[in-house]
């Protein structure tokens, strides 16, 4: 696959390969859901099409044989006459261009990128499942067990930082598992390149990972922001529930800022890993860790000197999420949690859900006009 300059991320030309591809054979009209021609064209391509993994407004993804790989493969296919200008203009290009860019082994890898009619289709490495649909099948994890995949998760975050990618949407369904359980970051749709110190304007990912900077509406750096979200991931990771309720923006934003972080005496967490919590859910950006820091911290490396945690905490308890609980996000435990799993809980990202924060749930309140997005700010 070829490689595109970096320039043409952020100026989208309409010369470049990639805008090219997006543009070709835009006058055919296709159905946003596959019918005999779709398998006929991905046929030609040597893929024989199998299950549906995921839909959206505008995208699906299924399984697929690829001939030419003799292996299954996953192929993303994305209707560009459902899909929204903005999405089309800014988002898919850089996308595709950053798709074609990375390559590590904690990335979910990209084989191939075409089009045929108004379809765009990107094939990719097949995964197992993802970590949310993990954890609810077997509940919270072991720390053993949530230290290799966080470091996993860590290591391909960290790769990206070092180029100057940013991925802006990090969140459980986004961390993919392989057969072996095995990391596999994916779904670049707000991943951008970000120079140094650099301040970002687009509002985007989901609330529930999103942090107070985020949720404030105010210009943030990019990478701290990332950081958050892998906190919030961590501490899923080893509660099998939320840090904190989402269903009040308001009062999210205030326990964000606050530190108001509960930490359940009913399920066992080493010092080493609530510390570990702590640093990266760190409302102030200039003390929150770091990658570097993450890297060295004593948790990471196995350094553990109590598996207990009995100490009882005055963060407060969020809606009882604390208590013990068989399974992550059951219905019918809470309100919160049913909001959150019907936000969270989408296997495929349209990647353009900027308005996350403004849901149409009446009960949720907006702190102030500042966080109604709109989609004339998603512009980076």
């Amino acid at each position: 696959m070829t490689t595109t300059p970096l320039s043409h991320l952020n100026n989208c030309d309409t010369n470049s390969p990639i805008t090219s591809l997006i543009n070709k054979h835009n006058h055919h009209h296709h159905s946003i859901l596959l019918n005999n021609n779709d398998e006929i064209e991905l046929a030609r391509y040597g893929l024989r099409v199998g299950s549906t993994l995921g839909t959206g407004t505008y995208a699906k993804v299924k399984s697929a044989y690829s001939e030419q790989l003799s292996h299954k493969v996953a192929i993303k296919i994305i209707n560009r006459r459902k899909a929204p200008a903005d999405f089309q203009r800014h988002f898919l290009p850089r996308e595709l261009s950053i798709l074609q860019q990375i390559n590590h082994l904690h990335i979910v890898q990209v084989y191939d990128i075409f089009s045929y009619g108004s379809k765009l289709c990107i094939v990719m490495e097949l995964a197992k499942t993802d970590l949310l649909d993990y954890i609810k099948l077997i509940g919270k994890l072991n720390e053993d067990k949530a230290r290799k995949m966080f470091t996993q998760l860590i290591s391909a975050v960290d790769y990206l930082h070092q180029i100057n990618i940013v991925h802006r949407d990090l969140k459980c369904e986004n961390v993919l598992l392989d057969k072996n359980f095995d990391v596999k970051l994916s779904d670049f749709g707000f991943a951008r390149i970000i120079q140094t110190n650099e301040l970002s304007h687009t509002y985007c990912g989901s609330a529930a990972y999103a942090s107070c900077e985020i949720l404030q509406g105010i210009p943030y750096y990019a990478i701290p922001a990332d950081i958050w979200s892998c906190g919030v991931i961590l501490y899923i990771m080893v509660y099998g529930s939320m840090p904190f309720d989402d269903s009040n923006i308001r009062k999210l934003v205030r326990y964000q800022l606050e530190k108001k972080i509960h930490f359940s005496r009913y399920k066992p967490l080493s010092y080493e890993c609530k510390q570990l919590i702590l640093s990266l859910l760190e409302p102030d950006i200039k003390l929150r860790a770091s990658i570097i820091q993450i890297k060295n911290h004593d948790w990471i490396k196995g350094r553990i000197s109590s598996n207990i945690n009995n100490d009882s905490p005055t963060n407060i308890s969020l809606l009882g999420i604390g208590k013990s609980i068989p399974k992550i996000f059951n219905p019918t435990i809470n309100n919160m949690q049913e909001s959150t799993i019907k936000m969270m809980k989408t296997t495929i990202n349209d990647n353009y859900h900027i308005s996350t924060i403004h849901r149409k749930n009446s009960s949720t309140q907006i702190i102030d006009d500042s966080l109604i997005i709109t989609k004339s700010l998603a512009k980076d």
